[in-house]
């Protein structure tokens, strides 16, 4: 090609409205949860998937000095030039075919949402005797706090010592439990469980999403902090803010964060370079998402390597707040 090329440079901007019928070109999964934005004024398969990370890009154009554009052609080895004008609203709807729609059960079919009977939810908060973690609390905090947290959060017991951490949404509905274990000294296990399923139609919100409608916590700034247990506990010392928790490091998703939409929150992650580094890349996400987000960096910009030798490595809020109470 003798023509001079030059590169169309994209303005790419996040469509406020999502898409929530697209099977995502990245995942190849219903975007029923809206993990998948487009870009503005490109064909809805492009845009960014706050579920896999990848980002869909159309391919790079060029103009020649007489304003026509090109693609390079992967398969013949060079510059074909463009017929369509570059994403018209005529292509939009062959674009949209190759994105592939929901539109009938037999490439997606919803689940209606279950809840759980509040009876239930009760009758293992009532369950004797206590898990260890409870047992731990109330040996370290008193039974005035251990029955006011217990309360708070519905926290129960299960057949097999462990503990069941209910996610009850601010409708007051419970949408799914948590049962994880600990020892006699409030450590965590690596064993857990969770009896009811997505595929049941049973979906997870937020640890303790119940209390942020409550009168009394109308005004406070919500603080997300990784664990359940550290939700529970710091409740206890700093009750001035409503404390939740996103269930793990990777626990921050569209589904769970909506209810935050317009809210200021705190996102606490543990003491480690790696939990601190992915709540920062979080930030943006929930920008764009309408929410006015800080990371509260309990390393104080310490390496790894400095916490382990100080002895706070992957420790979590609570572990400060008993260090610093002693």
């Amino acid at each position: 090609m003798k023509n001079k090329l030059s590169k169309i440079e994209l303005k790419l901007e996040f469509n406020p409205k999502r898409n929530y019928q697209l099977v995502t070109p990245c995942c190849h999964k219903s975007n029923k949860d809206g993990k998948f934005s487009n870009y503005k004024h490109l064909p809805e398969k492009y845009g960014y998937c706050h579920s896999c990370g990848k980002s869909t890009l159309p391919p790079t154009r060029y103009n020649d000095e007489n304003g026509l554009q090109y693609e390079w052609n992967i398969t013949n080895n060079c510059f074909e030039p463009v017929v369509l004008q570059m994403y018209s609203q005529n292509v939009l709807q062959m674009a949209d075919q190759a994105v592939g729609h929901c539109k009938t059960a037999k490439n997606f079919v919803a689940i209606e949402p279950k809840y759980i009977p509040k009876a239930l939810i009760l009758r293992y908060k009532d369950h004797k005797p206590e898990n260890n973690l409870l047992q731990y609390i109330r040996l370290t905090y008193g039974n005035k706090n251990t029955e006011l947290v217990k309360k708070l959060y519905y926290i129960g017991s299960s057949k097999d010592g462990g503990t069941v951490f209910w996610n009850i949404n601010k409708n007051q509905k419970a949408q799914k439990a948590k049962v994880s274990y600990y020892t006699k000294k409030g450590k965590r296990t690596n064993k857990f469980k969770v009896p009811f399923k997505n595929s049941d139609g049973y979906y997870s919100c937020l640890f303790g999403e119940h209390l942020i409608n409550l009168p009394e916590n109308k005004n406070k700034t919500i603080i997300l902090a990784e664990s359940e247990k550290t939700a529970i506990i710091c409740a206890l010392y700093i009750p001035e803010y409503t404390w939740l928790s996103y269930g793990g490091i990777n626990g921050l998703t569209r589904d769970k964060l909506n209810v935050l939409i317009g809210r200021k929150i705190i996102l606490v992650p543990d003491l480690s370079e790696n939990a601190v580094t992915i709540m920062n890349k979080k930030l943006p996400f929930l920008k764009e998402l309408g929410i006015d987000a800080k990371v509260w960096d309990m390393t104080n910009g310490k390496t790894d390597d400095q916490l382990k030798n100080e002895g706070w490595y992957n420790c979590d809020l609570e572990d400060i707040l008993r260090g610093f109470s002693k």
